[in-house]
This record gives C-alpha cells, sequence and structure tokens, in this order.
C-alpha cells in the first residue's frame, strides 16, 4: 500500500520547487530583456554620444537646421546680414554681441523657439528655458530680448551649440546668408584639443557632431579640422581648427565657440 501523504508531500515540493523556478526564469529574463533594451537604446539613441544615424543626431541635425533657418528668415529682410544684437536699436552695446543676446533676440521675435537650442545629444549643465519671457519684447521701450535668458558655462546654459563669433573679420565677410563658412555646432573642448574628460564629449569617450555652415548646408564631423575648411598662413592654406583661434581675434579663420561677453579685443570664449 502507497504512503499517501508521502506522495502528497513530494508532489508539493515539486510544484512548490517549479515555482519558484519559474519565478528565477522569469526574473533573469527581465534582466535579460533590461540589458538588451539598454543596449538597443544606446545603438539607437547614441544615450548622450553623437554617433551618426541615430536618432538623436539626426534630432540634433534638423534642430540645428531649424535654428539656421530662423536666422535665415531674418537675413531675409536685412540684405542676407543675419541678426547681430547690437544693431536692434540704439541704445544696445557692441557687449551686447553675446551667445545669450543672439539667441534670446531670435526667440522673442518667434524666429526659433528655445527647445531647439538644446540639442538631445547634451548632457552638460545645459537646459531647455521653459519660462522665456515673450512680454519682454518691447522694441518702442528699447528692450529687444528676455535678459534672464543663459548662455553661461560656467553656471547654466539654456544654448547647446557653438557659433561664429560676432567679431573680426571672419565675422565681417561671413555672417550672412550667402556664405559657404562654418557658422555653427555642436560645442567642442577648449582650443579643439582631444579632452575626453570634457562635457562636449560622448559616454563613448569620443567626440562627434553636426556643423552647419552660413549657407545652410549641414556635415557631420568627427574631427576638429573637417575636411574642406581651411585658412591661409604663411602663403599656404592649412587646416583649420574650428574651436580655436589660429589667425588671431580680428582673422580669417574658422571659430566656433560660447561668446560669453565680447570686448573691445574680442570674444571671450567658454568651454565646457
Amino acid at each position: 500500500m502507497r504512503d499517501i501523504s508521502m506522495e502528497t508531500a513530494s508532489r508539493s515540493d515539486r510544484r512548490g520547487y517549479s515555482l519558484v523556478g519559474l519565478l528565477i526564469t522569469m526574473a533573469m529574463i527581465a534582466v535579460l530583456m533590461s540589458l538588451m533594451l539598454t543596449s538597443m537604446n544606446r545603438a539607437v539613441t547614441g544615450e548622450g554620444s553623437t554617433k551618426e544615424g541615430t536618432a538623436y543626431t539626426m534630432q540634433d541635425q534638423i534642430q540645428l537646421k531649424t535654428v539656421h533657418q530662423g536666422f535665415i528668415i531674418h537675413a531675409m529682410n536685412n540684405r542676407e546680414k543675419f541678426l547681430v544684437p547690437s544693431e536692434l536699436g540704439p541704445t544696445v552695446a557692441r557687449s551686447d554681441d553675446i551667445t545669450a543676446s543672439l539667441f534670446s533676440a531670435l526667440i522673442a521675435q518667434n524666429f526659433l523657439s528655445p527647445k531647439a537650442l538644446v540639442s538631445p545629444n547634451d548632457h552638460g549643465w545645459v537646459y531647455v528655458d521653459e519660462d522665456y519671457n515673450f512680454n519682454a519684447y518691447q522694441p518702442l521701450e528699447k528692450q529687444f530680448w528676455d535678459p534672464r535668458f543663459s548662455a553661461d558655462l560656467d553656471d547654466e546654459s539654456n544654448v547647446s551649440y557653438a557659433h561664429l563669433p560676432m567679431f573680426g573679420k571672419r565675422f565681417e565677410r561671413n555672417w550672412k546668408s550667402s556664405m559657404r563658412f562654418p557658422f555653427m555646432s555642436n560645442r567642442g573642448p577648449k582650443d579643439g584639443i582631444h579632452n575626453p574628460n570634457s562635457y562636449t564629449y560622448g559616454r563613448n569617450g569620443l567626440w562627434a557632431g553636426n556643423m552647419v555652415y552660413s549657407d545652410g548646408s549641414l556635415a557631420f564631423i568627427e574631427t576638429f579640422t573637417p575636411g574642406p575648411v581651411t585658412f591661409k598662413k604663411d602663403g599656404s592654406f592649412v587646416p583649420d581648427n574650428i574651436f580655436k583661434i589660429e589667425d588671431g581675434p580680428t582673422g580669417l579663420d574658422a571659430i566656433l565657440g560660447v561668446t560669453k561677453a565680447m570686448n573691445a579685443d574680442g570674444p571671450v570664449l567658454q568651454w565646457d
């Protein structure tokens, strides 16, 4: 005669073991799915690293083109010349030709939105200005932008992108829609020197970005000296580091940066 109580216990143990095993298996599947989704997210979005073809890089390209389009629309009524803060009114000083005033003035006149100025690949101290004060634009009272809008990498910035400073021959010749000259891009490290600790680098320890020219053409670049960009030095054309002033503050070489201040000697550029 079989021992029914022992058989019942054995079956119960088997059911218990099966339930524990099932739970362990489900947990393992959840972990594997999490790892797979993380990998897919990195591949698709770039996860803070600028990679060609990712969703974030494509969005970044769209935003740069959108910002440039804002400059173009303004230039259509300004003899092809892009907006210059100090030219908006008699009370605006040359010292106002800085990154914050430039983009704030464009936002104030609805040429672009604050959101378009923050790159999806940016993982530094850059935030969208959700509370931009459009009522600050009062041209009759000689107020042309919201002064609270910030582009200060030492504190807080509402702008991800570097641009051609509004100073020198490079500015005089190329601050217009008809020129093909480096105009705006993702930020780079100080003086274009390799620095994986810079916030401008992706989490993959590499630098890459999108660059738009004055005429609106756009390129994905992975070097500080992109292909056709050169300047004349000692009678010869040499590769141009787009994040370093190599021809003096009033020179003709390309330089893209965040202008914190503007004085008589030229722009005070910031790096992070």
